[in-house]
């Protein structure tokens, strides 16, 4: 066998293997896809029920998220309270996989409930520097609202006013 055969019957092999895993790597994910994401997002902050969601409710939205995360109700979010509020929702979605089907399941599926919402706007480190605008180390209802505004903006990319399945599926 000439070494140019052997070349190429070796790649040959290697591009039908690498044919064959493919499609076992794209299966692999069992995650909800990106429109999966985005119809159960509009479904949450879609308070009027019209398909879409307004800057108001999306605003709305992040109030609500804002009052989860103060946990002392001074007005501000830390990072501690973020933390801490991300760590307990975290274990609560940990104990509710463990748990059995039925009155266990049933009741650690409320409790990961009550802990919701899981995040609000600027609620990464970098995203929550961005957001305290003010620089005192907290988060305000006001920068909140404003991050959450400024988010919006750049999902609105047909500029409509309003967010829909279509803007939370393109990219960003």
């Amino acid at each position: 066998m000439t070494k140019k055969t052997l070349i190429l019957g070796l790649s040959a092999v290697a591009i039908a293997a690498s044919a064959l895993a493919t499609p076992s790597f794209a299966a692999k994910h069992d995650g909800p896809t990106r429109e999966q994401r985005a119809a159960w997002t509009i479904k949450q902050l879609d308070t009027d029920k019209d398909g879409k969601v307004s800057r108001s409710e999306a605003e709305a939205a992040a109030s609500r998220a804002f009052a989860a995360f103060d946990a002392d109700k001074n007005g501000q979010v830390t990072r501690d309270e973020v933390k801490a509020k991300r760590e307990a929702f975290k274990a609560a979605r940990a104990d509710m996989r463990k748990a059995d089907k039925g009155p266990a399941r049933q009741e650690a599926r409320a409790k990961l409930q009550e802990l919701r919402p899981a995040m609000i706007p600027a609620m990464g480190p970098r995203m929550f520097k961005q957001a305290d605008t003010d620089k005192n180390g907290s988060l305000s209802l006001a920068e909140v609202t404003a991050a959450a505004g400024e988010r919006f903006q750049k999902r609105d990319t047909n500029g409509d006013g309003f967010i829909d399945a279509a803007d939370l599926t393109r990219k960003i």
